[in-house]
C-alpha cells in the first residue's frame, strides 16, 4: 500500500516533457480553485481587494491548463480567446479615458453619490453596472456600482451610490466627505461601462426602490 501511494504521489509531482503534465493541471487547479473561494459573497464583499487581485490568477490557469492539455487541443479555444482578448482590448481603451466628477453628495450612513459627466448619445438600462477606478486611491481596482440614475430622465449625468463598506470605499468616502476637501475637481477617475444589467428579475415588479 506504501509502495503504491509513493508511487502515486512520484506521478502527480513529475512534470511529463511529453503528453499529459499532472503538475501543470494540478498548479491550474490550485489557481482555479483559489480564484473560486473568494467568489463567495461574505469573502468578495468584505475582502474585495483578496477578490480582485486573486482573480488575476487566470493568466497562470490558462498557462497551466494549457500545458496540462497541449496546444492542439487548445486550438477548440481560439475563437472564445480571441474574443476575451478583444474585449478586454476594448475595455482598456475605454479605461485610459478619465471622467469628471460633477459632484459628490454625502448621504446618511458612510454613503456617498456620485454625479459624473457623460456625453448625451450615451443610454444604458436600468441596474446597468459601472466599474469605478480611483488612481489617487489604487491604480489596479476597478470596483463594480450599480448606476442609479436613468438615462432618459437625466441626459448630460450618470450617478451611483457608493457605501463605505470597504477599505478602498471607505478612503473614498473620507477623501470626498472631508470638510476641508477642495480635490472634487481635481479628482482623477476612470469610468468603465456601462454593462449589463446582470439580471432583468426586476421587471415582475410594478414598483422599484432603488
Amino acid at each position: 500500500m506504501m509502495i503504491l501511494m509513493k508511487r502515486a504521489c512520484m506521478q502527480m509531482l513529475h512534470w511529463e516533457k511529453t503528453g499529459v503534465s499532472n503538475v501543470a493541471g494540478e498548479l491550474a487547479l490550485l489557481a482555479g480553485l483559489a480564484m473560486w473561494f473568494t467568489t463567495f459573497p461574505r469573502i468578495r464583499r468584505k475582502f474585495f481587494e483578496l477578490f480582485f487581485y486573486t482573480h488575476y490568477l487566470y493568466i497562470l490557469f490558462m498557462i497551466f491548463f494549457i500545458l496540462h492539455v497541449g496546444f492542439t487541443f487548445c486550438t477548440m479555444m481560439l475563437p472564445s480567446f480571441y474574443l476575451f482578448v478583444v474585449d478586454r482590448y476594448l475595455r482598456f481603451l475605454q479605461s485610459r479615458q478619465n471622467v469628471r466628477l460633477i459632484s459628490a453628495r454625502v448621504l446618511p450612513g458612510q454613503t456617498l453619490e456620485l454625479n459624473f459627466a457623460k456625453s448625451l448619445g450615451l443610454r444604458y438600462n436600468p441596474l446597468s453596472v459601472v466599474f469605478i477606478n480611483v488612481p489617487t486611491i489604487s491604480k489596479l481596482q476597478w470596483h463594480p456600482f450599480t448606476v442609479t440614475s436613468n438615462s432618459n430622465l437625466e441626459d448630460d449625468k450618470l450617478s451611483v451610490v457608493v457605501k463605505g463598506d470597504g477599505s478602498w470605499t471607505k478612503k473614498l468616502y473620507h477623501m470626498l466627505s472631508s470638510p476641508t476637501n477642495n480635490s472634487l475637481h481635481r479628482l482623477e477617475v476612470s469610468v468603465e461601462g456601462p454593462y449589463g444589467p446582470a439580471s432583468t428579475d426586476f421587471f415582475r415588479f410594478d414598483t422599484l426602490v432603488m
